[in-house]
């Protein structure tokens, strides 16, 4: 119940006003959209490490700020607030996307990677990367090590 209360409030918290049909606008071919809508999983230690790893490299890699937090269950970029930290990377904008990835146990050694994006700007001019394609080339990533 307290996981299912988490990802509750986890995907009111980044999807802001953006709807399905956000998602049926972006770029991603109907194939992709498909891919994204399906639930990620691991089963057993080896396979769970090697994902949530990838997970670790693709936040660290295209998020637009630095990692808070990294255990064994979440992985989380900072936010956006005014004043940012100043000088982290190029830029300090709105439209710099954050990204969470939580590992949830369903038991007998399996979890589900939930991936969520998005950005402050999330209810105009739209996150840069854009948050679906993020989104789409972290699960792939995490599933299959290549984007």
């Amino acid at each position: 119940m307290k996981h299912l209360l988490f990802i509750l409030l986890t995907v009111i918290f980044f999807s802001g006003c953006a709807s399905q049909n956000s998602l049926q606008n972006s770029s991603l071919s109907p194939a992709m959209q498909a891919d994204l809508a399906r639930p990620l999983y691991c089963q057993g230690a080896k396979e769970c490490k090697v994902m949530w790893k990838r997970a670790l490299q693709f936040v660290s890699l295209n998020a637009g700020y630095p990692i808070k937090t990294a255990n064994a269950a979440l992985i989380e970029t900072e936010q956006f607030t005014e004043p940012y930290l100043a000088g982290w990377r190029e830029f300090n904008d709105k439209t710099a996307i954050s990204i969470r990835v939580t590992k949830i146990p369903l038991g007998d050694g399996k979890y589900q990677i939930w991936t969520e994006a998005g950005c402050t700007n999330n209810r105009s001019g739209g996150c840069v990367p854009n948050r679906w394609e993020t989104l789409w080339r972290a699960k792939l990533f995490i599933r299959e090590g290549r984007e």
